[in-house]
């Protein structure tokens, strides 16, 4: 609730009921003292020390704090992260079963992927490569990790990741297969069983012509 909001809520909770006991529940506009490295400074009962001026959000309220955190560790996550230094791991996406929509773990992953692409003028290219699992016919996982690729292209590319080159998409369908399961499964066990098999892997090239190392 901005301070704002929590005034007019607060006149109007008062001008109801007639007394100002909720005046508790609003938040505090008066903004927040500040050290020299930008962070608040609390008292020693853990209260935000605040000063007489008002500020139009209170920067102490538990879901304000509670985004900023957030948002200050994927800052953080990002900006610790080079070319050099992802992982085959940290260049793939998987996807649910005969599905080519990004799961949320997918789309942060690709986040931190697309903010490294973007500070390094050392990469040549991205290439985005689908795969698919075992089962179903081969024409139709061919056409179900197409739809992958193109997913995960598409996402990088409205994400701020504008090199032409990252238009190099394709896929291999179920012909590339990495898991090993057994015959003896059941089909919801085959399904579990070979989810890193569906998949989007974004393989990078540099300007010197080497490939991203594949170690995990």
């Amino acid at each position: 609730m901005t301070c704002f909001n929590a005034k007019t809520f607060l006149l109007t909770a008062l001008i109801l009921a007639g007394s100002a006991g909720m005046t508790g529940a609003s938040a505090d506009c008066r903004d927040v003292v500040r050290d020299t490295e930008g962070q608040i400074v609390h008292s020693s009962n853990g209260q935000c020390v605040r000063t007489q001026w008002t500020s139009d959000r209170d920067a102490c309220a538990p879901q304000y704090v509670a985004q900023q955190t957030v948002t200050q560790q994927r800052q953080e996550r990002h900006e610790t992260r080079t070319a050099e230094g992802l992982t085959q791991e940290d260049r793939t996406v998987y996807f649910a079963f005969n599905r080519s929509v990004l799961t949320p773990e997918a789309k942060e992953r690709l986040d931190t992927l697309v903010d490294v692409l973007k500070s390094n003028d050392s990469i040549k290219q991205a290439s985005i490569v689908g795969y698919a699992d075992r089962i179903g016919s081969v024409s139709y996982n061919e056409r179900l990790s197409q739809k992958r690729a193109e997913t995960v292209r598409d996402y990088l590319v409205a994400n701020g990741y504008t090199n032409a080159r990252v238009t190099a998409t394709r896929w291999v369908g179920k012909s590339e297969p990495s898991t090993s399961c057994s015959t003896r499964e059941t089909r919801p066990q085959l399904i579990k069983c070979l989810h890193n098999d569906r998949k989007v892997e974004v393989e990078i090239e540099y300007s010197s012509g080497e490939q991203a190392p594949d170690g995990r």
